[in-house]
């Protein structure tokens, strides 16, 4: 049994135990007296942990002391003699644990599936190897080109590219959520690959958290954006059958800093035309 499998299992169990004692405490004679603000920080603490993203990039010790502080602070705050009148220490000593424990269960996932998820992006990127950076970890070469464009009164281009995948709705109906993930994260590799193909070596390429490309090309104005973006969208379509929404920005003439290039390239995301032409999509673009 793998670890993810094994992460799974423990925490079905322990939601499952809970459950039961829950459904128990509702009796005449529960087995033992929790308060009922611990069954509704269990409910929160443990589906917050698996997927809140944040939860699996730091130490265990963290989400398992925040959750625990806050099982503290609510034993400080209400009052346990309405829901549970014959609490005691040991009682208490309880709940604590089976707090801290279902925190460090459900950080176990959270830490199999982002292990699992890094797993498929790297399948992905063997397959369809390409450039991309995490636009979060560039930020330093975007602040260098835009500076350089700047100070030298050089042109920049910005291009910004989204997968439209709504054609692939009745197939998400038709499979698991977990090959539509795989799915996902193969056609946006081989997009990704198709894009660096179609670059220079002085553009740069980042994708950002909502899965849009996004194409950095020095010394380029904005018809010539025009034309590569065309170019590119073709090719995306011809090799990978998915529809891109895309949109341009020039420096200075749209924007002074990249966050507002990004912004009017967004504003706008065009969606081509069955049958459009390389030249119909450069006049668009301009109306």
């Amino acid at each position: 049994m793998s670890s993810l499998k094994q992460s799974v299992f423990w925490v079905s169990f322990y939601l499952a135990v809970i459950f039961i004692l829950a459904q128990f405490d509702y009796s005449d004679s529960p087995i033992i007296d929790f308060a009922k603000y611990f069954y509704f920080l269990v409910i929160i603490a443990v589906p917050g942990t698996i997927f809140f993203p944040f939860t699996s990039r730091v130490n265990v010790l963290i989400p398992v002391t925040v959750w625990g502080g806050i099982y503290l602070v609510l034993l400080q705050l209400l009052d346990r003699t309405a829901s549970s009148p014959n609490s005691s220490f040991p009682i208490i000593l309880l709940e604590f644990i089976l707090v801290v424990v279902g925190v460090w269960l459900a950080y176990q996932l959270a830490y199999g599936i982002s292990h699992a998820e890094s797993v498929m992006d790297a399948m992905a990127l063997s397959a369809f190897p390409h450039r991309t950076q995490n636009i979060q970890e560039a930020s330093s070469q975007i602040k260098l080109e835009i500076t350089r464009s700047r100070r030298y009164h050089r042109p920049l281009s910005l291009l910004v590219l989204q997968a439209d995948l709504s054609d692939h709705v009745s197939f998400e109906r038709l499979i698991s959520s977990v090959q539509q993930d795989l799915w996902n994260r193969f056609s946006f590799a081989r997009i990704g690959q198709v894009v660096d193909e179609h670059m220079r070596q002085t553009d740069m390429v980042f994708r950002d958290r909502s899965n849009r490309f996004m194409l950095l090309c020095p010394e380029t104005d904005y018809q010539n954006s025009l034309i590569l973006a065309a170019r590119v969208v073709e090719a995306i379509k011809n090799r990978t059958g998915v529809q891109i929404l895309w949109g341009a920005a020039s420096f200075p003439d749209d924007a002074l800093n990249f966050e507002d290039l990004v912004d009017v390239a967004v504003s706008k995301l065009i969606l081509p035309k069955a049958g459009e032409t390389r030249g119909n999509l450069e006049t668009r673009s301009n109306v």
